[in-house]
This record gives C-alpha cells, structure tokens and sequence, in this order.
C-alpha cells in the first residue's frame, strides 16, 4: 500500500516531488486532521492503482514500445521526453460508435501513449473534470441507476490512469465534484492531482504543484493547475484566487525547486490560457481544458505560441491528445534546458504522410492527362521525392532542443492497450448483468385512458405490407442489433435510441422492450392502438402522425453521435414504397443518407466497430 500523499514520490520508480501550500483560512482543518485526510486520500490512490494492471509499465504485446519515427544516428544521441496532454474527459470510455468516424477510446487512447513511448520518459497531462459528465449535457445521471453506471466509468478511467504512477498528473474540475459525494469524490477516485488557486482544497491538502522527474539524465517538469473564475461561484470548490497570481506564485516555486520545464493547466477555455500567457507569468506550456465548439472538442486546436508560452488544446472525451515530443541534445544545454521560446520546432512524420497521400492522389489524375503541364507534373513529382526523402530519413535537428507538436486523433486505427481493452470487456459485462437485473420487469407508465399504446412492428405490417418492406432495407431496422452485438443493449447511454418509444406511456423499457426493438414506423409516426383499431374516420387516416418534423429526428441524430445527418436526405432511405408517391417525389433527387455515411466512412478511412 502507498504511504500518505505527502511522500508518494518516496515510492516511486522515478523521483518526484510536491510541494503543498499552507493553508490560508483561519478556518483550516488541523494539521492531524488534515494528515489523516490525506492519508485516506493516498490509500484511495493506492487501491485505484493496485486495481489496474501492475503490467502496464512494459509494453503491450499488442502496443509495442518504440515511438514510430525513424530514427537517424544525430537524432539517437538525444534525450526523447513525451509529454502527452487530454482534454477534460467528462467520464468518457468509449465513443458513442454511430457516427462515420467514431474518436476516443480508453484502449485506444492509451495504446498509443504505450506505444510511442516508454514509461520512464513520459508524463502524461489529465487537466480534471475526468470523472462525470456535464451536469447540464445530455449525457449527464439523472437517477440511480444512470449515477451507478457513471461511477463505474469513474473507476474505470481512475485505475487506468493510477497505474501510470508518477507518469501522471492530474487537475482538478468542477465535474469531479459534481456527483452528491462532492468532495469525497477526490478521494474515492483518487489521483496525483494539483490546483494552485482553491483555497479550500488547499485547506484539504491538494498542493500547489507537483515536480516530476523524467528521462535519463533527469528532466525536471514541474506541473500546476488554475481554474477559471468562471467557477467560482461553485460551492463545491468555494471562492477562487486570481489565476494569474497563482501561476505566477507557482511557476516561481517550481522553479527555485529546480523545474526545467513548467506547465500550466488551464481548466477554462483558451481565453484563459491567453490570458495567462499574456500575463508574463513564466509558464513554458499551457494546456487549455476546455476545448469549445464541436470541431474544437473533437480534435482540439493546432499548437500555437503566445509569448512565450506554448498553448496546447487537446480534445475532450478522450477524442484526441496532444503528444509533444522533447529531443535534447545535452550537450549543447550542459546547464540545462534553454527556454521554450529558443526551441525548434518539428514537423511531425504524420503531417509529412498525410502531405504525400494529398500529392499522390493529385498525381494519380495528372499523370494520365495529355492537357497536363509537364513542368507542374514535374514540379509535383520533386515536391513528392523531398517528401518521401524527409520521411525515411528526417533531417536532423539543429538547435538543443527540436519540439515536435502533434494533435492525434484517437481512432479504432491505433493499437489496442490490452489492460484497458479488459477493463472496457469487463465494464461492458458487469453494466449488462447490473442494468438487465435492475430493470427486468420494469415498464414505462401505462397511457392515459383514450390515449394510443405502442403496438409494435409487426402489427403495422398487417396493413402496410409495402412500408414494412421497405423499413427492412433501412438502418433503422438494425438499430437494436448494433447494440446486440457490443453488448450494450442494456446501456443507458445508448438504449434509449435504438429501441421505439422509450419510457413514454406504453412504450419501450431498457429490458422490456420484445415487441419494440430497433426504430420502428411508431418512432416516427406515433404509437399506432388506435390506429390500428380504427385505421380510418371520415375517410382519412385515424389517430396518426402522417408527417414526421426534423425535431423527432434531432433527439438522436444529434452533431455528436450522427455526423452525416442531413433531414432530406435521411427520409430519402426512408420514404419508399408504401409511403406514397407524392410524399417521396417531394423530397426530388439528391443524396442520401446511406450515400452521406459511406462517403464519410471513406473520408475517415474505414468504418470501426461499437464499443
């Protein structure tokens, strides 16, 4: 078992140490009280770590352990430093699965972490708000069970990310104290965390910033954590001090402690980060916590300076990460490392790739084209030997210190980190068996007297031969076995939009749901009792929505879980025989849906399977 927080660098691999702040409130918890807190807080710690897989320092058979990048005789005489930065994962494991090109993924993500880099030369960057998601998301508990699944995530996610040992350091955000435990909940969930402006978590024993020491001959990178003021009005984490003084009281702890390198989380919007690095604080690196817009926190934003600090902005959910990568020649830094500012800056190999791919497929059409300028062809046909060049053998760099910045998307085309795979296989397992047990016999409230049940496929397809046909050739009539098939039928993030009516009057459950699997014409168009016990009066259609409005649509085919979703061109897969001519000739030609996700599973590169 680890010892108290206060001497968890006494036990590591790799010296490391953190320097907690004294308390500033008359009001603070005596100094037994508060050892005694930290004691539980590091036994908690211990307990997450023992619990994830002691292997996963060594590489992975299906990880592998080198970075892959060549390296030329010059760049292997220097020291290689990885620092990999997340963004807020909101409690995240596992991307929803039904969008072209699903990002995220804790196997995923830490399979690339496993293999581009060894244990003792990286430090990982996890900036808070990791245990649950946005209160006021759709994704966020609202009852028991849905709390108890989130949990379960939250312990996932934390013995994982404690087996990284001192590889880690973690903020803190207002999302980990969301649930009811509030503040226990650091110390249920337990990590390596900093924040250097809350008072009362200082009063806790949270420190200021930890000093990690990484490589070998040692880096010394010394981490801290400020939250925006935007939470300050949080009761939880009670009234903050100013960000930029904090930093500024930080950064000279860190390095009078002997930091080479210092790092700031910010957890806020890149408006903080600016602000900081426009402040002058002396921060080497700022990671942004909050990436906003959906582009943004998919896959963050390119790497950028700002002074003389460095902004990283990392997706959230786990959907990308920031990798940079550190090569120093020591021997021109003999008294250490130079600042950030006089750093060169690299191409990653990546960008290089993705350069060649773009060349070649504009190559692929002018080389067949009689009209083509022999001069631009051969012009493109240098560019692309320069390229292929630079990618077998990168030029060597040239200053102390060369930094490669890179934004990785974390996709189902990684490798697979095997302690985290099992983790999700046992999750996916433990949630069936909990979920099915919990809601067997458990239905949706019976309709009001006169109002329609829900009835089912089939019954609609005692009349509607032709319109069943074609509901058959539609995605939607697969939607339940996609959840089969992943073992997430009884999933609370995902049933209710692959299941007809869910908890409405008469409708689906999360297990009693037989006759309602998959989305059926009712989704769309009502539930059908009275219907289908009177199909017409006064010669027209009973008790039916004949006209389905995008809103019913929008519920589950939102930005984040169906990327492709155009309205018209989804009804055209739709809208078929059965519907009337009139109703699919007023949709004309155009795209559909099944066209948009095929060209967006190219775009992406192949389709990945549900986790």
């Amino acid at each position: 078992m680890f010892t108290p927080l206060r001497r968890f660098d006494a036990v590591k691999n790799r010296a490391s140490s953190m320097t907690p702040r004294a308390p500033r409130s008359p009001s603070a918890p005596s100094g037994a009280r508060r050892r005694a807190w930290l004691a539980v807080l590091s036994c908690s710690f211990a307990a997450a770590t023992a619990c994830a897989a002691c292997g996963t320092r060594s590489t992975n058979p299906t990880s592998g352990g080198a970075p892959h990048e060549t390296q030329t005789p010059a760049k292997q005489q220097r020291q290689v430093v990885d620092l990999f930065a997340f963004g807020r994962v909101l409690g995240t494991v596992a991307p929803c699965g039904c969008t072209t090109e699903p990002l995220g993924g804790v196997q995923y993500a830490f399979g690339y972490i496993e293999s581009r880099s060894t244990p003792a030369s990286r430090l990982v960057i996890e900036p808070g708000s990791l245990l649950f998601p946005d209160p006021a998301g759709g994704e966020a508990p609202t009852d028991e069970a849905s709390w108890a699944q989130a949990e379960q995530r939250a312990s996932l996610l934390t013995n994982r990310l404690g087996a990284l040992g001192d590889g880690l350091v973690s903020g803190v955000g207002p999302f980990d104290v969301s649930s009811s435990e509030g503040l226990k909940a650091l110390e249920r969930w337990a990590l390596p965390r900093v924040v250097a402006n809350a008072p009362k978590l200082a009063e806790l024993g949270l420190p200021g910033h930890r000093v990690a020491k990484v490589g070998d001959p040692a880096l010394t990178i010394g981490v801290t954590a400020v939250l925006s003021p935007e939470f300050a009005k949080s009761a939880v984490l009670g009234p903050l001090d100013s960000p930029v003084e904090a930093l500024k009281r930080e950064v000279s702890s860190m390095k009078s402690a002997g930091a080479d390198l210092t790092v700031a989380i910010a957890h806020g919007p890149s408006s903080l980060a600016e602000s900081l690095a426009d402040a002058n604080t002396g921060v080497d690196i700022i990671v942004v916590a909050i990436p906003v817009g959906l582009e943004r926190s998919r896959v963050g934003k390119p790497v950028g300076r700002r002074g003389s600090a460095w902004i990283l902005e990392p997706g959230e959910k786990l959907q990308s990460v920031t990798h940079l990568r550190l090569e120093i020649d020591r021997k021109a830094a003999p008294e250490g490392l130079p600042p950030a500012t006089e750093w060169e800056r690299r191409t990653p190999t990546s960008a290089r790739a993705r350069e060649l791919e773009r060349l070649d497929k504009k190559l692929e059409g002018l080389r067949g084209d009689v009209a083509a300028d022999p001069n631009f062809v051969a012009r493109l046909e240098r560019e692309r030997e320069q390229l292929v060049s630079a990618i077998e053998n990168p030029p060597a760099p040239k200053a102390a210190v060369a930094a490669t910045f890179e934004q990785v998307k974390i996709t189902c085309h990684l490798e697979v980190d095997a302690p985290a795979k099992e983790a999700l296989a046992s999750y996916d397992g433990a949630l069936a068996q909990q979920n099915r047990e919990r809601f067997t016999g458990v239905r949706p409230p019976e309709p009001a007297p006169g109002e329609p049940s829900y009835v089912g496929v089939e019954e609609c397809a005692n009349c509607h031969t032709e319109a069943h046909e074609q509901w058959l050739t539609t995605r939607h009539a697969g939607a339940y076995k996609t959840l089969t098939d992943a073992n997430k039928e009884f999933d609370l993030t995902c049933v209710g939009c692959h299941v007809t009516g869910f908890r409405e009057p008469g409708g689906a459950e999360v297990v009693e749901n037989a006759e309602l699997q998959s989305v059926q014409c009712e989704q769309c168009h009502g539930p059908g009792s009275v219907h289908a016990e009177e199909p017409e009066k006064h010669g027209k259609p009973n008790a039916i929505t004949l006209h389905t409005p995008k809103t019913v649509c929008d519920g589950c085919h939102t930005p984040e879980h169906s990327d492709t979703f155009e309205y018209a061109a989804y009804l055209r897969d739709i809208v078929g025989e059965g519907h009337g001519p009139e109703a699919r000739a007023k949709l004309g030609d155009g795209p559909t849906g099944r066209a948009l996700r095929q060209a967006g599973f190219e775009k992406a590169g192949g389709s990945c399977m549900k986790h």
